[in-house]
């Protein structure tokens, strides 16, 4: 009797062991594809193709800026971080793009501060040529700006 309860509780501990391994970061996994730098490239940009979501012309998707160096970067307005993870929207008719989420996560993994936007909160702006803002259109939106 005791060997069985002994098997269930290994058995309970080890799935909790993989659970936690399995979610510890899962909000950074996904299908990402490389589309450039910023910041002199300091900064490495990704999209998750996973996430990209079409209902007519608004486009939802996921994208993860990961900081090089992280001495080379000024943080106004946010504590520092090594990797951003976003949500956005982008309306392809009128080019334009809207911050709805953000994770910010230490050089640990760890996250610092997670967010979310309202319409209200951020209104959208303009995609401008030559940002990697544009890229990111080229690729949820199918098109060229």
């Amino acid at each position: 009797m005791n060997m069985q309860w002994y098997r269930l509780g290994m058995a309970a501990s080890l799935a909790l062991i993989l659970a936690a391994c399995a979610s510890s970061g899962g909000s950074s996994s996904g299908n990402w594809q490389n589309i450039g730098t910023t910041s002199n490239g300091n900064i490495k940009v990704a999209v998750d193709k996973s996430s990209i979501k079409k209902n007519g012309q608004l486009v939802t998707f996921r994208d993860r800026k990961v900081i090089s160096k992280l001495s080379e970067e000024k943080f106004v307005n946010t504590p520092a971080y090594k990797t951003a993870l976003a949500d956005w929207e982008m309306h392809c008719g009128n080019k334009t793009y809207r911050l709805t989420a953000l994770q910010l996560l230490n050089d640990r993994g760890q996250t610092v501060t997670n967010q979310r936007y309202t319409a209200t909160n951020l209104r959208p702006m303009s995609v401008m040529s030559g940002s990697i803002t544009e890229k990111q259109y080229e690729l949820v939106c199918g098109k060229k700006l």
